[in-house]
């Protein structure tokens, strides 16, 4: 006569390895799911028709990286301007938009903005009519807005610095102009080889 452990000792062995092959595939499965599970939560769109305004602040995603960005839409009158970003006293200035003049043309009406960021040189796209240093002509931004904004882009080791402009609408009747301001700002954590 076989001892009983004898007898149940294949089965058992069986059976744990089978468990451990299930807690295995369960938890492979978890981390997949977790990995590719998008979240269902979206934000709410700007009702249409309405002047939408926005600034949100630095987003901190860990110790080292951080990205700083700023989104607005401010309406401006000829000769008035906006700082974007504050300046110090006695520094240059380091971001300000002045809307110079609305001009009514056979197209539609177009905008011309000066554009004064610390000194430094702003590019435009292909349809934006740069006339003097930092100061353009804007039409209405099209569906192409690469091509109908003036920007800005540097990228210095881990740095990254991003200014775009675009003219959202305007009205040369009645003397206004929406602009669309974003500007971003990340800095990432140096890679260690």
């Amino acid at each position: 006569m076989e001892p009983i452990g004898a007898l149940y000792l294949p089965n058992f062995l069986s059976l744990l390895s089978l468990a451990v092959a299930i807690t295995v595939a369960l938890i492979a499965g978890g981390f997949y799911w977790r990995r590719h599970h998008h979240s269902s939560v979206a934000s709410s769109p700007t009702p249409a028709g309405k002047i939408s305004y926005r600034d949100a602040p630095t987003v901190r995603v860990v110790d080292s990286q951080r990205i700083d960005r700023l989104r607005k839409v401010v309406r401006l009158a000829p000769g008035e301007f906006i700082d974007v970003a504050e300046t110090r006293a006695g520094l240059p200035l380091r971001f300000r938009i002045t809307l110079k003049r609305l001009v009514e043309c056979d197209g539609g009406a177009v905008a011309h903005i000066a554009v004064e960021f610390g000194g430094t040189a702003v590019s435009c796209g292909p349809l934006v009519e740069e006339i003097a240093f930092n100061e353009f002509v804007l039409a209405r931004a099209s569906r192409d807005d690469s091509r109908n904004c003036v920007y800005h882009h540097q990228e210095i080791g881990d740095a990254l610095d991003f200014m775009r402009i675009k003219l959202r609408s305007i009205d040369a009747v009645e003397g206004w102009a929406d602009i669309d301001v974003m500007q971003v700002s990340g800095h990432w954590p140096a890679q260690h080889v």
